[in-house]
Order: structure tokens, then sequence, then C-alpha cells
């Protein structure tokens, strides 16, 4: 869960592709032709980005990272029981081998049944406790994002259309990282500087 508020997630619900719409500009581009954002630099401060994007991004992570670190903290507690049960098992493993060697002719008596076994125990409760902070994380996330950065990604989406059919861009496509390489190949624009401008100063 440490990556779980990634800005990876919440800028991947922003649309893929934005299809221009309204008259084209005065000079418009050859019809077809791709435009693209890199949504990695959105979240930048002005003038390099809009600001306003990770700054919501940086107020979602602030609200639940009290949760992800619980959340944390319990897998590194699992982590550490699970070590412990493996090493306590091997040792069990271990002392069978040597009451096996040669020359004992002596059986050693069974070993007499042991009580509860708190690593286990606890190992249990702590994994069921993660699957349950892990679910509600994944509730408070898709909550909070809907309330902080749902709005800004709607204003960012309407003004990435208005800014397409300035351009005359025929698609303009919020670009991550793994599409750049495509893209370029394509022969699409890359408009970042340009539409962060332009959205900066269409902000009212």
């Amino acid at each position: 869960m440490k990556t779980y508020l990634a800005a990876s997630l919440v800028l991947a619900a922003l649309p893929v592709s934005v299809l221009a719409q309204g008259e084209p500009a005065a000079a418009p581009a050859p019809a077809g032709t791709g435009c693209y954002v890199e949504v990695a630099s959105l979240m930048a401060d002005p003038p390099s980005g809009i600001g306003e994007l990770g700054a919501a991004i940086r107020e979602l992570d602030a609200k639940l990272r009290p949760q992800v670190e619980e959340v944390n903290a319990l897998k590194a507690e699992i982590a550490r029981l699970e070590a412990r049960q493996t090493q306590a098992q091997g040792g069990q493993a271990g002392g069978e081998g040597a009451s096996e060697g040669f020359g004992d002719e002596t059986p050693r008596p069974a070993a007499a049944p042991s009580g509860p076994d708190p690593t286990a125990e606890r190992l249990t409760a702590a994994q069921a406790e993660l699957e349950a902070k892990q679910s509600q994380l994944k509730l408070d996330y898709a909550e909070q994002q809907r309330a902080l950065v749902g709005p800004v990604q709607a204003r960012v989406s309407e003004r990435a259309q208005a800014f397409a059919a300035a351009q005359g861009c025929g698609e303009l496509k919020m670009a991550r990282a793994p599409d750049l390489a495509t893209l370029t190949t394509a022969g699409s624009r890359n408009v970042t500087g340009e539409f962060v401008t332009w959205y900066l100063a269409n902000k009212s």
C-alpha cells in the first residue's frame, strides 16, 4: 500500500483522450492531427504546471496518510511474525534430525503437547486486521478522490476540450509516461507547455 496514493492512480482517472469540440481555430492544424499533454507535468506548480491538480492530490494524500501508515505497519509486523514462525519450524526440524543420529539407542520421549502458539494467533489476527484496513482504505480513497480530486479532474477535462478546439487538434490525449514513445513515433504533437499556459490564462 506504500504506493497506493501515487499520483498515477489519481491521474489514471483523467480521460485518455479528448475529442476536439466546437469551431476550429482560424489556422487549424491538418485534419486528424494528434496532440498530447503529459499528465505528470500538470501536477507541477505554475508556471510549469497547473498547480491545483497537484494540490488536490497532496490534500488527498494527507487525508489518507494515517491509514496508509497503519497498513504499512501491519504488513511489517506480519513479515516479522512469518519470519519468526519459519525460524521456529526450522529449529524443530533440526532437533528431530539430531534425535535420529547414529548410535543413539535411547529413543527420546515425545514432546509434551504445547499450548496455543501466540505467534500463530497474532499472525492470524494481524492478517485479518490488514484485510479489513485495506478494504476500508480503498473505500475512503474512492470517496476522498471524488470529493477532492474529482472536481479538478472534471475542470481539466472540460478545459482540455476547449483547448483542443482552439488548437485544431483532431484529438488531444492525456499522455502518461508509458504512452509518450508511441505518441511521438506516431507524429503526435506535444502541447503540454501551450496547454498549461492557456489553462492558467483562462482559469476564470
